[in-house]
């Protein structure tokens, strides 16, 4: 091996200080490349804090708009919100910076969609960078959210069973439920039903009105009657079909204690006499057994009276069978029938000027003798079978043999159940306006059905889910008491739905 060549004393020397000049050069760039590295580092977590709060802002803006009356002062209480919720997720000072200046802008983009923007700028200030001679830079976010309209038909059961608390009750979380939406954009109205199904308040945009608020048409209810759930249903789903507008978020939230007792339909005058039950003071004595009932002295809504022995084809009563109990057994609860009501309380009679004669105007148990059977269509052309199978239907050699009898009242729940189960389906295949149906099922009083609610709603429970369907929620409320938290959370879902 070569042998190595000693670095002499004077060489040594001359080359001892070089390693501190070469460090002291490469400072000139390690400084500011670390420096950026750094700064940089902070800019990025104050924009990514920036970027946060404009995003809060933007969504509490939009969450927001139903505060005040005017959209002028939707507005400016919500960008009031929104504010606050900048602040609150970008502290002023936060990291040193100043000169923050958030900007929240509300537009509208369509007819039935509020777009809300907010930009943002802040002073971050530089550590390191300042040794180039820079101190501070401008950081910059924005956020965005939209608020699509509401339309939305509140369906509320006023049935006798509602009577008392749970009455009360109802009437207070709903009334909150309506103060969430916002007036003159989003649209409102209300059905309230017991056997009779009235329109109590037509939708509109000025739902909160001083003259006439529906926050004090729900003040009016009154529990009393029966259950008549299908044709609720079917009066709120007409109201969102009339309103026509895809664009915006068509709802119906259905509230109940219990399953349907009442259906409408135009139910053939029984023109033939037939086997069928007896009533208290009937022509059997009064035993509810089967005799032979005569046909009935009922005229038509003509004034046509049945004179044929053989089965006619004259216009039929149109009105409400009510009295059904899906646990029924041997106990046989008579129908009432009712016209569709023109006034808010009550259940009334078949006005006097149709009835001439007509039994069931005077007592309810006598529906199954002016009546024949229950038709296959109700008034609004639903189906009476479905959901529910067994129903029963009069016997061979029976006058009106293979028809639903109308004088079981299992039936009258069963086909009730049927009925509204249908029309949900029929608003939920409207696939064009996609309506949403929230249902809420109070259970003080062990009555409600949840599976119906569920298939109602089309619960991602329901045993009948459809994923290509828009999908709500039924939610079960125990108590009176829980309503209010109900009807909170289907807020807070339709409000989260707009945004």
């Amino acid at each position: 091996m070569p042998t190595p060549v000693p670095i002499s004393a004077s060489r040594a020397a001359r080359e001892k200080g070089i390693a501190v000049m070469l460090t002291a050069f490469m400072l000139i760039f390690t400084i500011p490349i670390v420096g950026l590295a750094i700064d940089a580092g902070l800019l990025y977590v104050v924009r990514a804090k920036l970027s946060s709060a404009c995003d809060a802002a933007a969504l509490a803006t939009a969450r927001n708009l139903n505060l005040g009356l005017t959209l002028a002062e939707q507005t400016s209480a919500a960008t009031t919100r929104g504010t606050a919720f900048f602040g609150a997720n970008f502290p002023t000072g936060f990291m040193g910076t100043y000169n923050t200046t958030p900007t929240i802008t509300v537009t509208q983009a369509s007819l039935n969609t509020l777009n809300v923007t907010t930009t943002a700028s802040t002073t971050a200030p530089l550590y390191f960078m300042r040794y180039i001679g820079t101190s501070a830079t401008l950081a910059s976010s924005t956020g965005r959210a939209s608020r699509r309209d509401v339309n939305l038909i509140l369906v509320l059961d006023r049935s006798g069973s509602m009577s008392g608390q749970p009455c009360t009750d109802m009437i207070s979380a709903s009334k909150t439920f309506v103060n969430m939406f916002v007036n003159g954009r989003d649209k409102l109205g209300m059905v309230s039903f017991g056997a009779s199904v009235y329109n109590a308040y037509p939708p509109t945009t000025d739902f909160k009105n001083a003259s006439t608020p529906l926050t004090g048409a729900i003040d009016q209810i009154t529990c009393n009657g029966w259950t008549n759930t299908s044709q609720a249903y079917s009066t709120a789903y007409q109201q969102l079909v009339a309103i026509n507008q895809p664009l915006a978020l068509n709802m119906i939230v259905f509230f109940t204690d219990g399953v349907p007792t009442a259906f409408t339909a135009g139910f053939p005058v029984k023109k033939l006499a037939d086997q069928r039950r007896d009533y208290s003071g009937g022509p059997c004595g009064g035993v509810d057994t089967f005799c032979n009932v005569p046909k009935s002295t009922c005229t038509d809504d003509n004034g046509r009276a049945s004179t044929n022995a053989a089965w006619g084809t004259f216009a039929p009563k149109t009105g409400v069978i009510t009295g059904g109990n899906i646990n029924s057994t041997g106990a046989d609860t008579p129908g009432l029938v009712n016209p569709v009501a023109t006034t808010f309380t009550g259940e009334p009679m078949i006005p006097s000027s149709q009835r001439s004669g007509c039994q069931m105007s005077i007592e309810s148990k006598r529906a199954r003798y002016d009546l024949a059977y229950v038709p296959w269509t109700d008034a609004n052309g639903y189906s009476t079978t479905g959901y529910q199978s067994g129903l029963l239907t009069f016997a061979a050699g029976h006058a009106y043999a293979g028809f639903l009898r109308l004088d079981r009242p299992e039936n009258i729940a069963m086909i009730g159940m049927n009925l509204a189960d249908n029309a949900a389906a029929a608003a939920r295949n409207n696939t064009a306006l996609g309506v949403v149906t929230y249902t809420i099922g109070l259970g003080s009083n062990g009555g409600v059905d949840d599976t119906l609610l569920l298939r109602m709603a089309n619960d991602l429970d329901s045993p009948i889910y459809d994923n290509t369907k828009v999908n709500g929620i039924y939610i079960y409320a125990p108590t009176s008491a829980d309503l209010g938290n109900a009807f909170a959370r289907i807020a807070s879902e339709i409000l989260r739905l707009a945004q």
